[in-house]
């Protein structure tokens, strides 16, 4: 089993639409992780609370070792404090699986060797298991849009709705 770990965007789309379950029982596993840098910005929003009722999501204790080659890497220096933490942590993990959906700390995490997936890869790998029938895949993408403001592009979209 992988060891997930979710960044702050990713998590608080899923914390929002009320579906983190498809996050635990597409990786079966029994806890993800977060970063004390994440859980930092989730606690300055309204899903906290959301996020406390979420037992299987977990803060490790020790703060991942930083990295002098990654901190003067200006491309790392650019991401936020969350995404940072998130990649130290995978890169402490053999088995890690990072799922965020900022497209600057996904490309930098594959550039180290990182297994990465954003929401819209999540969810086509959530479809192709079965895990959301084509009317759960709708509402799953109407609540993305109505409570998160997310959007598709055009092909994923009708990709998971097909």
């Amino acid at each position: 089993m992988p060891t997930v770990i979710l960044d702050t965007d990713f998590l608080s789309s899923f914390l929002k639409i009320g579906r983190c379950d498809l996050i635990r029982t597409f990786y079966q596993v029994e806890q993800a992780l977060v970063p004390a840098a994440v859980h930092r910005e989730l606690a300055q929003t309204d899903l906290l609370t959301s996020l406390l009722a979420t037992d299987w999501i977990h803060v490790p204790l020790a703060e991942p070792p930083s990295d002098e080659t990654l901190l003067e890497d200006p491309t790392f220096q650019a991401l936020g404090a969350g995404e940072q933490a998130c990649i130290l942590l995978a890169r402490t993990l053999p088995d890690a699986v990072l799922l965020t959906s900022d497209n600057k700390a996904r490309r930098f995490a594959q550039s180290l060797g990182l297994t990465v997936a954003n929401i819209p890869a999540f969810l086509l790998a959530c479809k192709m298991a079965g895990l959301a029938n084509p009317e759960q895949m709708k509402q799953i993408v109407r609540d993305l849009k109505d409570r998160d403001f997310y959007e598709f592009k055009s092909e994923v979209r009708a990709a998971l709705l097909k």
